[in-house]
């Protein structure tokens, strides 16, 4: 029994070789021989025994047919994936029911089942929601990792495990994995394990604090005004001078005038001359003066009416204002003074 092609050569000899209408137990099924005839080849692979896929076989068979004579290679290939529980199992039914092993046969499976039954451990799971599927990985000293797998859990389920260090993951759809990591001692039990699932916690997606649209600041308001320019404070300027001369000039050809008239008495028609001849020039002067301011206050005037219009802030208080304002009339021009208070 432990080297798996010799057994499993013997085992399908015996179990091909008896007659259906014959054999003691249940019938052999078809199904069954075509399962058990799989298990073995996969056994006898040149590369090596593929105990896995050829327990799926063996474990399909016996469905099919429930035969002890497919329970050694079952139990073969339970003992070879370590599932400890299972080949306890198939080779105790095997010594059961195989009344007819050979000695030694039936002494080798008794010592696998001892060696079995000492190095098992065992602990009862369980999966909240149930339907987890358990991955379990036994990390050996040496040689390759052993993963067995267990489920859907769907009650309180006890596992066998073989002694040693085991990674194990419980997985359900719609849940994260839940990982256990557990040192069997072989001959213990563990204190039971519950696998919890709960649905991962969604944060709220963050809501970006979005600014009030920003608000265009209300326009400044203004003011409409023709200041005063240069041109027309000059004209002013000009007129004023020309005026206060029109003014002086005619006062002293006025004052000649008086003087002329009292020296023209023909007692000295020299100096009646000379007083005349100087009202005369201060009345020039005092035309030209006129006629200057006259102009200038024309141009003034001129320059003061069509000045351009500006627009500017309004002051934040009105308050006490002074203008000064050049005025022209028929009879001259001057400066008028308004004022705000």
């Amino acid at each position: 029994m432990r080297s798996g092609s010799l057994a499993a050569v013997l085992a399908v000899t015996a179990l091909l070789s008896v007659s259906t209408a014959h054999a003691a137990g249940p019938a052999i099924s078809d199904e069954a021989r075509r399962r058990f005839t799989a298990g073995v080849a996969l056994l006898k692979d040149p590369e090596g025994p593929r105990y896995e896929e050829a327990y799926r076989e063996f474990k399909a068979a016996y469905a099919a047919s429930a035969s002890y004579k497919i329970l050694g290679n079952l139990g073969l290939c339970a003992m070879k994936l370590e599932r400890d529980d299972e080949a306890i199992d198939a080779y105790e039914k095997y010594l059961a029911e195989g009344k007819d092993l050979p000695p030694a046969e039936q002494q080798q499976v008794r010592s696998d089942l001892a060696t079995l039954k000492t190095g098992v451990a065992h602990v009862m799971v369980e999966s909240d929601p149930p339907g987890a599927r358990i991955f379990d990985e036994r990390v050996p000293n040496r040689g390759e990792h052993v993963l067995s797998t267990f489920g859907p859990l769907d009650q309180p389920t006890k596992l066998g495990l073989h002694q040693g260090t085991h990674e194990m993951v419980a997985k359900l759809e719609g849940y994260p994995d839940q990982s256990w990591n557990v040192e069997a001692l072989g001959g213990q039990d563990l204190p039971p394990h519950k696998f919890t699932f709960a649905k991962p916690v969604v944060a709220a997606p963050a809501v970006a604090e979005v600014p009030p649209p920003a608000t265009a600041p209300a326009p400044a308001p203004v003011v409409t005004s023709r200041p005063i320019t240069g041109g027309v404070w000059a004209g002013v300027a000009v007129t004023g001078v020309l005026t206060v001369a029109t003014v002086i000039t005619g006062t002293l050809a006025l004052s000649k005038h008086s003087d002329y008239v009292s020296a023209n008495t023909g007692a000295d028609p020299s100096n009646a001359q000379s007083i005349r001849s100087t009202g005369e020039t201060l009345n020039l002067i005092t035309d030209v003066c006129l006629g200057g301011a006259v102009v200038a206050a024309a141009v003034t005037t001129i320059l003061f009416v069509g000045r351009p219009t500006v627009e500017s802030p309004a002051p934040a208080q009105m308050g006490r204002r002074i203008d000064v304002v050049p005025t022209v009339g028929t009879g001259g021009g001057g400066l008028a003074i308004l004022g705000r208070f």
